[in-house]
């Protein structure tokens, strides 16, 4: 009789002598946290592809200007397109080192293992590679309103 004197509470579904509260990851029973794919990837590759697509949006559409010989991108000035070509791939590669920096800041990202060495190296070459994009974004977006568009040298 002694071992139905401990039991659960009514309705909670746990066996005797367990608790509904949440264990911390190293605690019996506990479990980490799943790193998700997307946000992963996200946070690795989201700083470079936005600063690919501002190069091509940004350095080419400058050029284009220069063949057409009008300072007009469909009716846009080319410093305002330019500035909109510089602002969204900026905000995109910097929501990419956010997304790395929250993921890295979760304290376990996985069990130990293979697995947990991949997240945090894939987080560590996220980041360098995020803030690496914000910088070059903004110095070519520097550039393009800096410079003079259709300098013949």
């Amino acid at each position: 009789m002694s071992e139905q004197t401990e039991s659960a509470a009514p309705g909670s579904g746990g066996r005797p002598g367990e608790s509904r509260e949440p264990r911390e990851y190293g605690e019996p029973g506990g479990k980490a946290r799943r790193t998700r794919p997307g946000p992963l990837w996200f946070a690795v590759l989201g700083g470079v592809i936005a600063w690919s697509l501002h190069v091509v949006f940004a350095w080419s559409v400058v050029e284009l200007t220069c063949v057409e010989g009008g300072g007009l991108i469909g009716g846009i000035p080319v410093d305002v397109f330019a500035a909109v070509a510089t602002g969204l791939p900026a905000v995109v590669a910097v929501a990419a080192l956010v997304v790395d920096l929250l993921l890295w800041r979760r304290d376990p990202p996985e069990p130990p293992g293979r697995k947990a060495d991949r997240v945090r190296f894939m987080l560590q070459i996220g980041f360098w590679l995020d803030v690496f994009s914000v910088l070059m974004i903004l110095m070519g977006g520097l550039a393009v309103v800096m410079l003079p568009s259709c300098v013949q040298t």
